[in-house]
């Protein structure tokens, strides 16, 4: 097979895993890809929301986990467990070093850690699937922005429910012009994030595995 009909396949499987970050449950796998149709990933975190996304990503035969990194080791035997060839990592930055091959990546990890580690791979050309929020700062967006569209590569945050039908509508009757100009807009949410005890006193141990 030639080289060019690598890439032309990789495209492929690139756009269709695309797709599948809009709405990762649509995946069902029935067989394994081909090495020239597969998209090599890597995730930023293996624990929680990271490894949800990993579960939804791995429902297609065009996915493969090639590592993960995080900062507890406690995370990665639940992982291993179902991505046994998937290389581990304590330090991100390594793990982008070290990874030569990949395609595309996943961030995620605690919110403060998105931007930078979304940033690092879309300047290294790798497609990216960053969970919300995005970043933590306009400037960080834009500079998010402009490298995406600098390399060319495929994006998407992960706050499906923006597809949902409410707010789809919402968004053609305002653009239908069904209000006056939009100047102010209030919101409320009745979810409750987080724990809301008061900081504990004193200091605490490191925990054991924590890098």
């Amino acid at each position: 097979m030639s080289s060019t009909r690598h890439l032309v396949s990789r495209r492929a499987a690139l756009k269709g895993l695309a797709a599948g970050f809009a709405a990762p449950a649509v995946f069902r796998a029935h067989a394994t890809a081909a090495p020239s149709e597969t998209v090599l990933h890597a995730s930023f975190g293996a624990g929680g929301r990271a490894f949800a996304d990993l579960e939804e990503f791995a429902a297609s035969p065009n996915f493969k986990l090639v590592a993960a990194a995080d900062v507890d080791e406690a995370q990665f035997a639940r992982l291993k467990k179902k991505f046994p060839d998937a290389r581990l990592y304590a330090d991100w930055r390594v793990m982008l070093d070290k990874e030569k091959d990949l395609n595309s990546v996943s961030v995620g990890t605690p919110d403060h850690m998105h931007a930078a580690m979304g940033l690092a791979s879309v300047r290294r050309g790798l497609h990216v699937y960053g969970q919300k929020p995005l970043t933590q700062t306009i400037a960080e967006a834009r500079a998010l922005a402009k490298a995406a569209a600098d390399k060319k590569v495929v994006t998407q945050m992960g706050i499906q429910i923006h597809s949902h039908a409410v707010h789809k509508t919402v968004v053609a009757m305002v653009k239908a012009g069904a209000a006056p100009k939009v100047k102010e807009v209030h919101r409320w949410s009745g979810n409750q994030w987080g724990d809301t005890n008061p900081r504990p006193a004193g200091t605490y141990p490191l925990p054991a595995g924590l890098n």
